[in-house]
């Protein structure tokens, strides 16, 4: 960042970091509950694709829709966001034949990437870290966002999580990538309405 006089001012990344994570966290707590169109739903409810052990389907759902919405949110608050990830389209086209119909390519696509996905911090050269081949803040952002989301819905449970809270990334990923391959679908892809 240049200052006044041409000079560098130096810049926390750990604070400039918070402070995006926690607005797009903000913006979507904002979006409430919202639902997306009714097939897309029912993609993120669907029990095939279990991510986060025997834990509470409210909670994982909860946690599928915030990842959902935090891809729309992306997309209106950062420009690069507006840009579809271009491996979408063939990866969910892949999926195609095996699963039958578009619905169900997209939630076997979404939950293979979301079960490979780093739980930890991911690694930007991680051939794994699909969230950092997607446009936008990164996978370092998502993955915080991801965390902080976690935390504001475990501070609601009255019982802990069975397993690993950590595992409960993987709903959320998965509720990401279901929006960033429905905002890449190809134009002879069909959901139902």
């Amino acid at each position: 960042m240049t200052g006044g006089s041409g000079g560098l001012v130096p810049v926390d990344s750990g604070l400039v970091g918070q402070t995006l994570v926690e607005a797009v966290f903000t913006k979507v707590g904002e979006r409430g509950e919202q639902r997306p169109h009714p097939a897309i739903l029912a993609i993120l409810e669907n029990r095939d694709q279990a991510l986060a052990g025997a834990n509470d389907p409210e909670l994982d759902n909860g946690l599928r829709l915030a990842g959902y919405h935090a891809r729309i949110v992306e997309a209106e608050m950062f420009e690069p966001a507006r840009r579809h990830a271009e491996w979408a389209p063939d990866l969910v086209r892949g999926y195609l034949s095996r699963a039958g119909n578009w619905s169900a390519a997209i939630a076997a696509a979404c939950g293979d990437i979301a079960r490979a996905e780093p739980v930890g911090r991911p690694d930007p050269d991680d051939e794994l870290a699909m969230s950092w081949r997607v446009p936008g803040p990164g996978g370092h952002v998502r993955h915080f966002l991801a965390r902080r989301t976690i935390e504001d819905h475990l501070r609601e449970l009255e019982e802990p999580v069975d397993g690993d809270p950590a595992e409960l990334k993987r709903p959320w990923l998965y509720g990401f990538f279901v929006r960033v391959c429905e905002e890449a679908l190809p134009e002879e892809a069909v959901l139902p309405e």
